[in-house]
């Protein structure tokens, strides 16, 4: 067990010396900067920096261009984005008339459904007062047939005594 420690310490060791060092943004700068075989030869010369090309001569279409470089809008442009902004704003319109449909069909369905709701419960609530009622003219009954069967059975025995 105790070898096994030591195995991996010497062989993490032995990694970190292999592992070559970084190099930073600054040296890749040079290198690429010294790549030329003139600069290889003088390394203590500046490289030549390149004078940017002349930019290009705007075709007549791009003549009309901005102090930022941007191309003025066409009045070709304008009309097809008038146009598709206007198809958008007719689509939307037409989405916000169904969803506004469908919005006054739920509330319908919903008004349908509370005043059937209410209806049933009146017809539960009529329903449980007639039971209560039934009720209470069976309790009537079963006193009044108890109290018939007590004179009945007392007469009996009156008759027998």
């Amino acid at each position: 067990m105790c070898g096994m420690g030591e195995e991996i310490r010497h062989h993490s060791t032995r990694v970190r010396r292999r592992r070559r060092h970084k190099s930073s943004v600054t040296n890749i700068n040079i290198f690429a900067m010294t790549s030329s075989p003139e600069a290889a030869a003088n390394p203590a010369a500046p490289s030549p920096v390149p004078a940017p090309a002349p930019a290009p001569v705007p075709p007549a279409e791009h003549e009309d261009e901005d102090l930022f470089g941007e191309h003025l809008v066409s009045s070709e442009w304008l009309e097809r984005r008038a146009k598709r902004l206007e198809k958008q704003e007719q689509e939307i319109k037409q989405r916000t008339l169904e969803l506004e449909r469908r919005e006054a069909e739920l509330d319908e369905r919903e008004a349908r459904f509370e005043a059937d709701m209410y209806l049933r419960e009146d017809e539960i609530e009529a329903r449980e007062e007639h039971l209560r009622d039934l009720e209470a003219r069976l309790g009537q009954k079963e006193s009044d047939l108890g109290t018939f069967v007590a004179r009945v059975q007392g007469g009996l025995l009156a008759d027998a005594g």
